[in-house]
């Protein structure tokens, strides 16, 4: 079944702009009585975010996308891609965040460790986790360090898989969760218990859907890689052919 998309008209910049549900943009062009939409992505720059010229001036699309479906930003918040994808500019990867949100997709390291959240405390020689700045605990590995901060920073603080140290970890526990439920006994009919499984319910729905947009994005960068080899390999039989 085809995904209907969703627009909504916002004036930006002076001129009415149509934010679409798949992350375009159109705007139009009047000759005389007749006009013309120009409908686009937009176009991708080295930091990896769309732009598009809105009335002879250029603007990140994410922003404007943002404006439309989700309100005005409140002071000092910023737009977050969730899914990581600086590129995909639906209105459903698209939230206003502060900066220390907008951070939690980015899997950067500090300190002495090779893995995010997790610092080596000399003293003892143990592997401390700290997650948005809160101490998690100290392990003997570093690996075991490493997964606590995964466990944490996904399932308490809602960080996409972007930002974790073993994603497919992650994904794997998921998939094994799944099965469990799958074998579990119906529930009770106590109003009490079917409210906290429909809470679950939700939140399982939530993070299948950053999964799946975890994997689209993979399986893009994928298609991108065989597109360039394609491309070479098409390069090298033409110099071999002349």
């Amino acid at each position: 079944m085809e995904t209907q998309i969703k627009s909504k008209t916002i004036r930006f910049n002076g001129v009415p702009v149509t934010c679409h549900s798949d992350g375009s943009l159109s705007t139009y062009r009047t000759n005389g009585d007749e006009t013309t939409e120009v409908r686009s992505l937009g176009t991708a720059k080295k930091n990896g975010y769309m732009r598009r010229n809105i009335n002879g001036k250029s603007f990140l699309v994410h922003r404007i996308i943002a404006s439309a479906f989700h309100g005005k930003p409140r002071n000092g918040e910023h737009t977050d891609h969730i899914n990581g994808n600086r590129s995909d500019n639906r209105p459903e990867n698209l939230r206003w965040a502060n900066n220390s949100q907008n951070l939690r997709g980015k899997r950067t390291t500090h300190g002495n460790s090779k893995y995010r959240g997790v610092h080596l405390h000399k003293r003892d020689n143990r592997f401390q986790v700290y997650v948005v700045g809160k101490y998690q605990g100290s392990f003997g590995t570093e690996l075991e360090a490493a997964e606590r901060f995964d466990d944490v920073a996904f399932y308490e603080h809602n960080f996409p898989l972007e930002g974790l140290n073993f994603p497919q970890r992650i994904l794997d526990k998921m998939a094994s969760a799944d099965t469990d439920n799958s074998m579990m006994d119906k529930p009770t009919e106590n109003t009490s218990e079917n409210i906290e499984r429909i809470q679950t319910q939700i939140e399982m729905i939530r993070q299948e859907s950053r999964i799946l947009s975890y994997r689209i994005e993979r399986m893009m960068e994928q298609r991108k890689g065989l597109s360039e080899e394609k491309r070479k390999l098409k390069e090298q039989l033409e110099t071999l052919s002349v």
